[in-house]
């Protein structure tokens, strides 16, 4: 069975709306050489950089998790290849809101 990307999208909003509260999550596909992509924003400020990058990584397995029972994914890019400057990851970038802290605010 194959999704529509449109489909898949609504799919992950309604997952992570169910972890971080409804109406506080956007979801949007890429268009063009894009298309694939996944943006999503959370309205939501984490603790400090740690909760942050475990807040990502959460958002991230729930998003993956939703695409596949809708019968879909989200890709990757990038090849393996260590040495390559490409780089590799999945085709999905999740951003929250500035952390609260004060120490966060000393790398921006």
């Amino acid at each position: 069975m194959t999704t529509t990307i449109a489909k898949r999208n609504r799919e992950i909003k309604r997952a992570l709306e169910q972890a971080f509260g409804r109406g506080k999550v956007t979801v949007r596909g890429s268009r063009g050489t894009g298309y694939g992509w996944v943006s999503v924003r959370i309205a939501y400020a984490p603790r400090d950089r740690q909760q942050s990058q475990e807040l990502n990584s959460k958002a991230q397995q729930l998003a993956c998790a939703a695409a596949k029972a809708a019968g879909s994914s989200i890709g990757t890019y990038g090849c393996g290849d260590p040495g390559s400057d490409y780089g590799y990851g999945r085709q999905i970038n999740i951003s929250f809101e500035q952390p609260r802290s004060s120490e966060w605010r000393a790398y921006a």
